[in-house]
Order: C-alpha cells, then structure tokens, then sequence
C-alpha cells in the first residue's frame, strides 16, 4: 500500500510539473546565479544532510555517475542520458524503504528532478536538452548538500 501511495504522489506531481513546463516562464527556474531555485521547501536536517536508505544512496549515487560521464556532446547523447536516468528513477522508486521526514524531504527534491529528467530525455533539441542538463547539474548539487 505504501509503494502505491508513493508512486501515486509522484505521479501526480509529475503530471503537474509537466503541465508547469507548457507555461511561459522566462526565469526557467533559475535564480541569478543559474541554480535551480525549484527545490523550495527543501531543507536540511539540524544542519547536516539527511540520511537516505542504502539503496536510495546506491541509486542516487549511480545517477549521479550516469549524469557526469554521459555524453553532453550532442542532442542524442544528452536524450540518452535522460532515458537511463528515467529508467534508473524508477528503480530508486520501486525500491525505497525511507520513511518519515527524510522521506518527506527526497519527495520534495524529486517534485522538481523527475519532471527535469524526464525533459532532458525527451528534448527536441539541443539546446533545450543543455538547458535540462545545466538544471539537472544544479539539482545534483543540490542532493550531495541536503542528502547523504
């Protein structure tokens, strides 16, 4: 029951978040120094990082080398890595067992990064597919901050 409860909840803010993406935002997220700024609400724990379960860290950690050694070279390169990491956020879902606020904290990262990711992957050219990939570098940052 839980497992469906969360991929419900992100689900639906996928839904929304795409729906977010159709409107005419000339900032696209970004503050003045080119950070997403779409992590509202997120926060850190007592001042460190939250702790994730094992597989949450193991997955997150094999995104964030999927995302560094891909190839931003070209439009088909940068799609890819979007559709290995889409692949790979559906694994991180499927397997989460976090609970409590540190589970309500990953929730609010991934309101803005799985609607990143799944642009990134299904960008129609290549400086769309750079934009999402600047973003997604900016919510990778994000993550190492607030989650260990």
């Amino acid at each position: 029951m839980k497992k469906r409860l969360l991929v419900a909840l992100l689900l639906i803010s996928v839904a929304l978040a795409n729906s977010a993406f159709a409107a005419d935002d000339h900032s696209h997220g970004h503050d003045s120094q080119g950070v997403e700024t779409g992590l509202s609400g997120l926060s850190l724990n007592n001042d460190q990082p939250w702790e994730m379960d094992e597989h949450t860290r193991n997955m997150s950690k094999k995104m964030h080398d999927t995302f560094i050694t891909g190839d931003h070279s070209s439009l088909e390169g940068l799609t890819s890595v979007g559709v290995q990491l889409e692949r790979q956020m559906e694994t991180l879902i499927k397997g989460c067992t976090m609970t409590g606020e540190a589970h309500d904290q990953l929730h609010l990262f991934l309101n803005s990064h799985i609607p990143t990711i799944n642009a990134l992957a299904k960008a129609d050219n290549y400086n769309s597919a750079r934009e999402n990939a600047i973003r997604l570098k900016g919510q990778l940052e994000a993550y190492q901050k607030h989650f260990r």
